[in-house]
């Protein structure tokens, strides 16, 4: 038995830090995604697999676009003329809703449609069968253990394979559960919700694919997609690289530069990294030479990266887009500013609370037309404190009067 394990495609989620006039290049990006599912697609089609068992969160939102929709339905069809399988669940983001979707599902999906724990079984390619067991998202949340549900191995199949989208945890949003809780007996367990890779057991082994494709900085801790062999008790599995897009950190010292260098220096260093996906997505961190030289870099930081994105665009066949420049503090800031930068994060702890954060933004979601198509979730809610309280910093480093 042969098939790969995908979660979390978020196919229609936009990729963070991104906004440009560059219409090639909007052009580009949009469709990162699809080239994405679509070389998941052309992997299952070279490995001649028997299914692909995608685990949620294919969609971002509960309500997808009907060209999304439409995308997905020929990819799918794409399969159906190998003879391959899709066993299809929704995640938290995704969670099902029957009369949201505009077109008949392929006859090769097999939907897992219900929060209750169910299991199909599925006739293989070379004879054999398998038994596999899951359960799909109704709703945002599912605070219940649905470890607990599951049936013991089919003794009537050859194989049998459990798929869950939850977190690791006590207690939680998002049908938290203990790994102990997971049958032993399976041949595979897989997982969807983490973005990051992570093999949690080997017996059985257990894994987190992660997200095919990073949408945000913190995304860079994925290798793609899960291609697994069963044969008896024996199962093997490498992960297989999908991306089209990397997100990249690149170090630049600016020590001993002057002035009219700096930019030179800094557009040099990133055209000799060589990036050669189609698109790289890239934070430069700065070391500055002095508090000087610190503050002048703060002062002008948006007109240096509006200049160097241009420049990028414009010098590179293959794109690189400059998200962000990072400066790196000098170590005397936090004397100067008389407290620690980490009470900054301290104080944003607070508004990791739903209800804390929803109070501050209750201006934006109770206006009727945002209100209604958009929700945060606990990840949504930790990446905007994150990044609002970086910018916070930088700011205050500034206002503290640095090299002043």
């Amino acid at each position: 038995m042969k098939f790969i394990h995908m979660a979390d495609l978020h196919i229609d989620q936009p990729f963070s830090g991104i906004t440009t006039e560059d219409v090639t290049f909007q052009k580009e990006i949009q469709k990162i995604n699809y080239k994405v599912f679509e070389t998941i697609v052309d992997d299952c089609i070279k490995e001649s697999v028997d299914f692909l068992l995608i685990v949620g969160d294919t969609f971002h939102q509960a309500t997808s676009s009907i060209y999304t929709q439409k995308f997905l339905m020929d990819q799918f069809k794409r399969l159906e003329k190998q003879h391959i399988k899709v066993i299809m669940s929704f995640g938290n983001h995704d969670y099902y809703t029957k009369n949201r979707y505009w077109f008949e599902w392929p006859e090769n999906v097999v939907l897992f449609d219900k929060e209750e724990v169910t299991t199909h079984v599925l006739q293989l390619k070379n004879g054999q069968s398998v038994s596999i067991s899951g359960f799909s998202y109704e709703h945002q949340w599912i605070t219940a253990n649905k470890a607990l549900e599951y049936p013991n191995r089919s003794n009537e199949t050859d194989y049998h394979i459990g798929f869950y989208h939850g977190e690791v945890a006590q207690e939680g949003k998002y049908a938290p559960f203990r790994l102990s809780d997971l049958k032993s007996t399976y041949d595979y367990w897989a997982l969807g919700h983490i973005h990051k890779t992570e093999e949690l057991m080997d017996k059985p082994l257990t894994i987190y694919p992660g997200t095919p494709q990073g949408h945000t900085r913190k995304e860079r801790q994925t290798k793609g997609v899960s291609l697994v062999e069963v044969n008896g008790s024996s199962v093997s599995q490498r992960f297989i690289e999908v991306s089209k897009a990397t997100w990249v950190q690149q170090d630049i010292s600016l020590k001993e530069t002057t002035r009219a260098d700096q930019l030179t220096k800094i557009e040099k260093e990133i055209m000799a990294a060589k990036y050669m996906k189609e698109v790289t997505l890239l934070v430069v961190k700065l070391s500055p030479s002095s508090e000087e030289g610190l503050s002048e870099l703060l002062l002008n930081k948006e007109e240096m990266l509006g200049y160097l994105q241009r420049q990028l665009l414009r010098k590179t066949s293959y794109y690189i887009w400059l998200v962000d420049i990072v400066i790196e503090p000098i170590e005397m800031d936090q004397l100067i500013m008389g407290f620690d930068s980490s009470l900054v994060d301290d104080l944003a702890q607070h508004f990791l609370n739903r209800n804390e954060f929803y109070d501050v933004a209750k201006d934006i979601v109770q206006q009727p037309v945002i209100g209604a198509n958009i929700a945060f979730d606990e990840e949504d809610i930790t990446r905007i404190v994150e990044e609002s309280s970086q910018l916070v910093k930088d700011k205050m480093i500034f206002k503290n009067g640095v090299g002043q």
